[in-house]
């Protein structure tokens, strides 16, 4: 096998917990300097609510969803949103090189020790038509997704906007999924790929307690 990201040959080595563990080895898909690049967020000096680094107090974002009277999501980001990564997006969103899934998936099977129902973010009809591929299924595809949500197309894309006009972003978000088969699920954890406000997490959760969900909804996002 070879990097992802710079085509050099791969060396697979796991760890001892790895070994142990009753899931499926996942081989490598980035080689130690490509991954090297990638930071991972601290998650022992990030915001409560939302995951953001800094500390645990309610960050100002979050501050501000509590006076709009949004409930708190307890997100949580396994990356940095820093130079490499956003290279690294940018070719897998807006190139297409949909090869590039296969590098988070050790990171993202982690995700199933929540026991939750995993809801993903689905894209807008007219960006998947124009991908060819919805990011956010191809990224959390090692999952039992549960597809309840669909999104309407929209005027312009959140990574278009200033943070005031994501804020301002109107709901697009419709549940298609009955409240007789939500009910058997206490928990929902929604998954997108990278969270930047919180706006498209909480018009997610919007569309879920319209339709009638009453459980526990959580966030979770590959990058913070």
């Amino acid at each position: 096998m070879r990097c992802q990201l710079c085509g050099q040959p791969l060396r697979s080595s796991w760890s001892l917990p790895e070994l142990l563990n009753l899931r499926p080895l996942q081989p490598a898909a980035l080689c130690q300097q490509c991954n090297a690049t990638l930071q991972k967020i601290d998650q022992t000096n990030i915001c409560a609510d939302c995951g953001r680094s800094g500390g645990p107090s309610p960050c100002r974002d979050c501050q501000r969803w509590r006076k709009m009277g949004e409930e708190v999501l307890n997100h949580r980001a396994i990356y940095e949103y820093n130079a490499a990564m956003k290279d690294l997006i940018e070719r897998y969103k807006g190139i297409g090189d949909y090869n590039l899934r296969h590098c988070f998936i050790k990171d993202v099977t982690s995700f199933a020790d929540l026991h939750c129902t995993f809801v993903p973010l689905c894209s807008e009809p007219k960006h998947l038509q124009r991908r060819g591929f919805d990011p956010v299924l191809g990224i959390f595809a090692t999952l039992d997704l549960q597809q309840w949500l669909q999104k309407a197309d929209t005027a312009l894309p959140q990574a278009k906007k200033n943070r005031l006009s994501r804020m301002l972003t109107p709901q697009s978000f419709s549940c298609v999924c009955s409240p007789v088969h939500m009910a058997k699920a206490q928990r929902v954890c929604l998954l997108d790929d990278l969270y930047t406000t919180g706006r498209t997490f909480h018009h997610a959760a919007a569309a879920l307690r319209k339709a009638g969900y009453q459980g526990e909804i959580i966030s979770r996002s590959l990058i913070r």
